[in-house]
Formats: structure tokens, sequence, C-alpha cells
């Protein structure tokens, strides 16, 4: 599992979204979190622009004016969406791993440059994280430093630093060391002004979970922050067992009213920006992903492995 963290400093600009696809397509990325959108919605021509290599399910922040917006995805493919939260300052989503049928929560910031809603960034990030009951990983700009060595000059606010520290300290979050720049942010200027504000946090469990997982700056083009490459160490995708449709479910009570409902949840939830032809294989996938389980936990109850029918459906 491959993550792209990145501020891109405004989505509709002259060559972003090719650059963009090039890091997807490089990296293999499997989530992408972008802050800095400066986007009030989405259309379905755009986001399908950045889907390489399958499709994501997609969920953003509206830009405040000319200023902030999220945009958070994840690979159909690899991952099932679950509860979406959204906040002033973040977007959240539980989601379950299919490669190792675990459930964690995602978490992309973009903290205010007014430094004035400092404070209540900070809350809304405590809140968040101090209500979520999965392993988590906190990602994006946080627009703060954390030590005097995160800036380049002599010029650092010693109490926002404390605030900062005291509630990463209050959540029980551990920042992952980062490989590559030395620094994330510039000002671009001749005499250049440079910042660590773009960072990855993770939870005890979070990183229990994924031991071997390395965090690096990818190079920076174009916008003034580097792009984050967070790896979960896992070896390859692995792919999830090839799915058998079992004719004897449609003999389970209730069988047709849960498939109903699952359809009806897709068509309402992930299809909105999407064409038939899209809308039918997100269906299909969201259809297989529900259904392995499902038919698992039916087959011990049936006492049989449900191999003995005849009728199978194979993708």
């Amino acid at each position: 599992m491959r993550s792209l963290i990145y501020n891109l400093r405004g989505f509709g600009r002259l060559g972003r979204r090719s650059q963009l696809r090039s890091y997807m397509r490089q990296e293999r990325v499997d989530i992408l979190g972008l802050q800095e959108t400066i986007r009030p919605d989405f259309t379905s021509g755009e986001l399908r622009s950045l889907e390489c290599g399958g499709q994501f399910a997609w969920n953003w922040v509206p830009a405040d004016g000319h200023s902030g917006g999220l945009l958070l995805g994840f690979r159909d493919e690899c991952f099932e969406d679950g509860v979406w939260r959204k906040g002033k300052f973040f977007i959240s989503a539980d989601i379950y791993q299919c490669s190792n049928k675990a459930k964690w929560c995602f978490v992309l910031v973009y903290g205010p440059a007014d430094h004035s809603r400092t404070g209540e960034f900070l809350d809304e990030l405590e809140g968040e994280v101090t209500n979520c009951q999965l392993p988590l990983v906190v990602g994006g700009d946080f627009n703060l430093i954390r030590r005097r060595q995160d800036k380049s000059n002599e010029v650092v606010c010693w109490s926002r630093i404390r605030c900062f520290n005291d509630a990463i300290a209050a959540i029980s979050l551990r920042e992952y060391n980062r490989a590559g720049a030395r620094f994330t942010w510039t000002n671009n200027q001749l005499d250049p002004i440079r910042s660590v504000l773009d960072r990855v946090f993770v939870s005890p469990s979070w990183e229990t979970m994924f031991p071997l997982c390395s965090l690096s700056a990818v190079t920076r083009i174009g916008s003034d922050h580097n792009p984050l490459l967070l790896d979960s160490g896992e070896s390859g995708l692995m792919r999830p067992p090839r799915f058998f449709f079992q004719t004897w479910w449609f003999h389970v009570a209730g069988f047709d009213e849960l498939l109903r409902g699952k359809i009806e949840f897709c068509i309402h939830g992930k299809g909105p920006h999407r064409c038939s032809i899209e809308l039918w294989q997100c269906i299909s996938r969201s259809l297989r992903q529900f259904l392995k389980g499902w038919g698992r936990t039916s087959e011990r109850r049936k006492g049989t492995s449900g191999r003995s029918s005849c009728a199978r459906w194979e993708s």
C-alpha cells in the first residue's frame, strides 16, 4: 500500500494534473491525499483523469474562497471505504484493506496559514483522533513546526511549537521519520526560507500493524511543497482470492433484500459522478468484496464449503 500526500497549491493550474498523474503512475499510488486544492468541487472527468490503473472512491472538503480544500481517494481494488467524516481542516475515512483484512482510518489535514486559527485546528484534530477507535494515520500540511531545526532561519514562534507538540502528545501519535529532503516547503525566493510543514503521524496500533512502513519526500516539481510517499512495506500487492457466486445463496432467507440494499447503497454513495459503465463496474466490485465475507460466514453456518454448486460467477 502506497499513499501520496501532497500540497499541490491549486488543482486547476496548468500542467498540475499531468504532473500528478505522473506521480500516480511512477509511485503506484493506492491512496491520494491532496491539500490546498482551491476548488469548491470536482467534475467526474477531473476525478477520472487521476485514476491511473483503476477506479478510486473520492470525497473532498471544499476550499474556503481562494485557500484550502482537500481531496482524498482510495483505490477500489485495494480498499473498501466506510464512514467518511469532514471538518474545517480535515477529511477522514474508515477503510477496510483487502490485502490484509485490516480496518483502519486515514485522516488528511490542512492546517490554516492564518495562525490565529491554530488553536481551532489543533482542537478539531484532537477531537477527531480521540473519537476514532481504529488504528489511524494522520498526514498532510500542518503549517506548523515542532522544533527550531524545522526552519532554515531563526524566526520561530515558540508558543505555537509548544501548542503543537502538546497536542500531538495528548493524542499519543508518533511522527514518522522522513527520508529525502530535509525541508518540505520553500517560499521560492532568491534567499529562500525553508520549513518542515508536511508530516505523517501514526497511532501505536497502526505502527504495530505495519512495522516495515517508511516515509520519503518525493522530488518537488512546480509546487512549493514536496509530496510525501508513505509505503506500508508490504511485499507487493496481495490480490484478493477469486470470487465465486454460489447459487444456493438465493435460498438463504433475506438474501434478495440484502443484495438490493447493497446495490442501492453503491448507487447513492459511490455513483453520482460516474457514467453507467463505471457505475456498473463499481457496483460489481463492491458486491464481490461484500459477498466474499458474507459467503464465508454463510458457509460456516451451512456446514459446507459451498463449492458443490455448478453455477459460478468468476471474476
